[in-house]
């Protein structure tokens, strides 16, 4: 007769799939075409501001990966993607940022890059590349709904500009995102952090108003997606305090059951079930306990003096 799981082997597995959105993000921003000059102004700026916020949120430039202008070709963002599969693990966390224009043909969407388009299709197959345990997709590009169903996975938050790939104008979506990332409004809970679900609340009443304020019909409707909006942080408004003692502590010891945790997956058909299920709810209780005590020492870190 089976021997039924402890409840609180359930409580860390869901613990264990809730630190992956507190983990430092990697970030990959990307600014297609624009086709005149004001939007390539405007893609770029806004691309940079990205950058801005990202590299302040994590304090590690090299988890930052920005393409934009004559660098942002389906082949440099093929690379990046290869490189952040290579590099991301199931704990950690993906924010991908796509400004600029976006078509629909009734059938496939593209986002727009110097040489040849990339499918949306290529696209999701490339977000699924890559082992992070969370991810982020916000895609502010013009008919950006029309992958909002095809892009859903679990563990993925996707947030749209428009809800279908018939919005084809030109969307403001990004800059009211970019202003959430640095807005005292957007942050409801006052953590000094910026959720996914906080920058998509703030952007999407911001088109709005903004829509309403010209007393023009609004020609986006933004949309989101996901069960860990709420959990991923997507920026952090002050500079990044310094890493403390206590932090590199358990950082390392997270690293520890981590590979403690790959160790045994590798043993997995040498172990018979009973051992196998012992040892790690064992190590995913440490892990979620680890988990627990850094996304303390965090708030505790972030929170305002």
């Amino acid at each position: 007769m089976r021997r039924a799981r402890p409840g609180w082997f359930w409580l860390a597995a869901t613990w264990l799939a809730a630190a992956s959105a507190s983990a430092d993000p990697y970030y990959l921003i990307v600014a297609g075409l624009g086709g005149e000059p004001r939007f390539e102004q405007r893609f770029s700026e806004q691309a940079e501001k990205l950058a801005e916020a990202a590299r302040r949120t994590t304090g590690k430039p090299d988890q930052v990966i920005v393409l934009q202008g004559a660098e942002a070709t389906g082949d440099n963002l093929r690379a990046a993607f290869a490189k952040l599969a290579g590099t991301l693990r199931s704990t950690d966390s993906l924010i991908v940022f796509l400004i600029g224009h976006g078509s629909f043909d009734g059938e496939e969407y593209k986002l727009n890059l110097p040489g040849p388009d990339i499918t949306g299709k290529a696209l999701g197959e490339l977000l699924a590349s890559v082992p992070a345990g969370a991810q982020l997709v916000m895609n502010a590009t013009s008919a950006s709904g029309a992958v909002l169903e095809s892009w859903k996975a679990n563990g993925r938050t996707v947030v749209t500009a428009t809800r279908s790939g018939a919005e084809r104008t030109a969307t403001r979506f990004a800059e009211h995102w970019i202003a959430a990332l640095s807005s005292g409004e957007a942050d409801t809970d006052k953590n000094g952090l910026i959720s996914a679900q906080e920058a998509f609340d703030y952007a999407s009443r911001s088109v709005a108003d903004s829509y309403e304020a010209e007393g023009i019909l609004a020609t986006e409707h933004p949309q989101i997606a996901g069960d860990n909006a709420a959990r991923l942080t997507v920026a952090r408004l002050g500079t990044r305090p310094a890493e403390t003692p206590e932090l590199t502590r358990l950082s390392a010891r997270m690293a520890e059951i981590e590979g403690e945790l790959e160790a045994l997956r590798l043993r997995r058909d040498e172990l018979d079930s009973e051992t196998y299920l012992n040892e790690l709810q064992a190590l995913l209780l440490q892990l979620a306990n680890v988990q627990r005590e850094i996304d303390e020492a965090q708030a505790a870190r972030a929170a305002p003096e």
